[in-house]
């Protein structure tokens, strides 16, 4: 296998691995898009076995999160899709990569990104997607009081940010207690700090207003595996079934982790998640497209 250092350029630099197997040729391509105030590190030990399973995978972190850089802990529409659309290309450009056999992967808020790139006309060679522990919308997993709060700060900042081109911050309230079940998940996660401590209250617009998940899947035509966490403490496993749906292609699938908390490829079932997923992408990813099935689809 070999791993490589990526940083990709534009108004923004993102920092990405490319994991590539050893073996001469050309493989199918795999983007792993992470989820909010994360890093790329959250997929933990996936892009390791889907190379050893013979696909090529970019991981990346988005604007503002892990080793890229930007404004920290902020996301906005155009950049999220942006960040998606420069990191896909930067995978098929690579000669390791068979351009005609790629899929995207997107876990929590990373899903939105993957969902809106396979909207757009830069997905017509994918042939298909995966997300993990999708939000319907973000809002609705914010209590009243914390959305009230959360949009005065914002329209407060708004001048300061014209102002200064400064970033106003607030305290991020999820921990890794809350996206594991394992113990020693939850400790590894916060010695390597996935998650960011503060926030920009500039992403309220994209999180608070327009980001919509069923919005984005009744766009999609690109057959989607759906995998919710049975305990998932953030996003309840019946926002995830609404966006699963919501995808219009007969070829779905539906996959509920059981024992599992939000994180799911860091937590105690990650063998068993990490399985489903190269399952389908084995599937999707054979020469010849398969034909869609309707009895695909389980409750």
């Amino acid at each position: 296998m070999h791993v490589e250092d990526i940083k990709i350029p534009g108004r923004t630099t993102l920092a990405a691995k490319l994991y590539v197997p050893a073996d001469q040729g050309t493989f199918p391509g795999v983007l792993l898009c992470h989820g909010f105030a994360s890093c790329k590190e959250e997929y933990m030990a996936l892009p390791h076995s889907l190379c050893r399973e013979g696909f090529a995978v970019l991981s990346f972190d988005f604007s503002g999160h892990g080793e890229s850089t930007g404004h920290r802990g902020y996301v906005s529409e155009n950049s999220h899709l942006d960040d998606t659309l420069r990191a896909y290309q930067t995978l098929v450009d690579r000669p390791e990569v068979d351009v005609s056999h790629t899929a995207l992967i997107g876990h929590s808020l990373g899903s939105a990104a993957v969902l809106r790139f396979l909207g757009t006309a830069a997905a017509k060679l994918v042939r298909c997607g995966i997300v993990l522990a999708p939000p319907h919308q973000i809002r609705q997993s914010v209590s009243g009081f914390e959305l009230s709060t959360y949009t005065t700060l914002a329209t407060l900042a708004k001048p300061m940010l014209r102002l200064t081109g400064k970033h106003m911050y607030i305290p991020y309230r999820v921990r890794p207690a809350d996206l594991y079940e394992s113990s020693e998940a939850i400790k590894r996660a916060t010695t390597h700090k996935i998650l960011l401590p503060q926030i920009s209250v500039h992403n309220h617009r994209y999180l608070m207003e327009l980001q919509d998940n069923v919005l984005y899947a009744e766009r999609v035509q690109t057959p989607m595996l759906v995998i919710a966490a049975e305990k998932d403490k953030l996003i309840p496993v019946a926002q995830s079934r609404k966006v699963f749906e919501a995808l219009p292609n007969p070829d779905n699938h539906w996959f509920l982790l059981e024992g599992s908390g939000h994180s799911m490829l860091g937590d105690r079932k990650a063998k068993e998640v990490t399985a489903e997923m190269v399952a389908w992408l084995r599937r999707h990813m054979a020469e010849v497209p398969p034909e869609p099935v309707t009895d695909q689809v389980t409750a």
